[in-house]
């Protein structure tokens, strides 16, 4: 059977198409629930992107591609305030390596500013508060 756009579906293929439907919308709402994501421009030009909640695998691809657009949209530095970063595990981890990487090859400089201690601690140790022309602050 061809469906066209516009033809609704029927018969069991339509509930299976419903459930996955939703299925991924209720693991969207989960992820907004686990990650918060927000961003402004200060007064001095900088672009602030605020990452809070749990950045795992859960999280990770989402928070990559929003910051990576936010990086992308604007010319001015960025800094990511990682100050309600309630958890980082090593997927959370590669996704901030991931968001460094894509603003070095798009020639924004990009520092992480006030990662809680315990995230503070996984970055010193892993090196990713010491690339090249990112810094870490408190």
């Amino acid at each position: 059977m061809a469906i066209r756009r516009g033809q609704a579906r029927t018969g069991h293929g339509a509930t299976a198409a419903r459930a996955a439907s939703a299925a991924t919308a209720a693991d969207e709402g989960r992820q907004d629930d686990l990650i918060q994501l927000g961003y402004q421009v200060t007064a001095d030009g900088h672009v602030v992107v605020a990452i809070g909640g749990d950045l795992d695998l859960a999280t990770a691809d989402r928070t990559v591609r929003y910051v990576s657009d936010i990086i992308d949209r604007h010319d001015a530095p960025v800094r990511a305030d990682l100050s309600g970063l309630a958890f980082c595990d090593a997927c959370g981890l590669g996704a901030l390596i991931r968001i460094a990487r894509h603003a070095e090859q798009a020639g924004r400089r990009l520092e992480f500013i006030k990662p809680s201690r315990s995230v503070a601690r996984i970055m010193r140790i892993t090196g990713v508060d010491d690339r090249p022309g990112r810094r870490r602050t408190g």
